[in-house]
């Protein structure tokens, strides 16, 4: 299954498909609400003050919000048209989605919503269980913070789809990938090696250099895929080949093999590409609302292993 998702994204690449935003009718209509809405004082005014609070609120300005109008008059256009034909336009790179109080992905917002109440749930849980003198417990922490800010993120950039916000959801989600492998490398060595510092400063510089290429290098969309990608894949392989060799610690084993699987599954959800159902629910929102129930797997699982570390580390120090 992870060789035929490795495969898959090997044989994806980027294309300029958003034939919307590119067409003459679209263009022309922002180049006029531009002009004479944005550009009138009188009628900026009018625009001004007739702005929904919830689009003010959210930063919803003048400009962006005659490329919204503009978009769903050329849908309109297109359908009467060719009567979508030759397919529902995309506009800058997405699919067209109905603005709902200011967020412009709004069941992505709602499913990232729940994906980060799922994870601080569980993170109490887990502090609540497992003492934080445990091996691996500070570890185990630090990825459910990094899975947390992941996951505002993600909130905040399907919210407001700027370049700012898009960075930040990309190095955040990056940072949980990266953080989820590092605690498996760290488990692997043990968690009293000696080189975990040096491991660890290893996977901090190649976050760093990660983070730095996009943000002021190039923002490149199938580099950081394809880092993602074999980060996401060899951290799937490895938790699997460790879940094997522990096989016997403890039913915990099953519950990490299952929350990996189900994980790597939901991926394959964004292969799909669909257009929005509804104008709202799409492929990418899908994949949020899978990983869910994840971490209630995931966390059961980290919290059974430390348990056992710290079980094993009490039994050394008796002797």
């Amino acid at each position: 299954m992870l060789l035929t998702f490795v495969i898959l994204f090997s044989l994806t690449s980027c294309v300029i498909s958003s034939w919307g935003d590119q067409s003459s009718y679209n263009q022309m209509c922002v180049q006029h609400c531009l002009r004479d809405t944005c550009g009138d004082p009188d009628k900026f005014l009018v625009w001004s003050q007739g702005q929904p609070l919830t689009d003010l609120v959210t930063g919803v300005g003048c400009e962006e919000d005659c490329r919204y109008s503009c978009m769903w008059i050329t849908v309109e256009e297109m359908e009467l048209r060719h009567g979508f034909a030759t397919g529902i336009p995309q506009f800058y790179g997405k699919w067209p989605f109905v603005r709902v109080l200011g967020m412009t992905e709004p069941a992505s917002v709602l499913f990232s919503v729940l994906n980060l109440v799922t994870n601080l749930g569980m993170l109490m849980w887990f502090r609540s269980r497992v003492q934080s003198s445990a091996p691996m417990a500070s570890a185990w922490t630090f990825y459910s913070l990094t899975a947390i800010n992941a996951w505002i993120c993600s909130t905040i950039f399907h919210t407001r789809d700027t370049a700012v916000t898009e960075i930040m959801d990309y190095a955040s989600a990056f940072l949980t990938v990266l953080t989820s492998l590092l605690v498996c490398v760290l488990r692997m060595m043990g968690p009293s090696n000696s080189r975990a510092g040096v491991v660890t400063a290893m996977f901090a510089a190649l976050y760093s250099h990660h983070v730095y290429t996009l943000a002021f290098v190039k923002f490149d969309y199938g580099y950081n895929m394809k880092v993602n990608v074999v980060v996401g894949v060899l951290n799937g392989l490895l938790w699997l080949v460790w879940s094997y060799l522990h096989s016997g610690d403890g039913p915990h084993i099953r519950k990490g093999v299952l929350a990996i699987l189900s994980l790597s599954f939901s991926v394959l959800l964004e292969l799909l590409d669909f257009p929005p159902w509804l104008w709202i629910l799409d492929s990418h929102a899908l994949w949020h609302l899978a990983t869910v129930p994840v971490p209630l797997l995931w966390y059961q699982f980290a919290a059974g292993d430390c348990l056992i570390l710290e079980k094993m580390q009490s039994e050394k120090k008796k002797l």
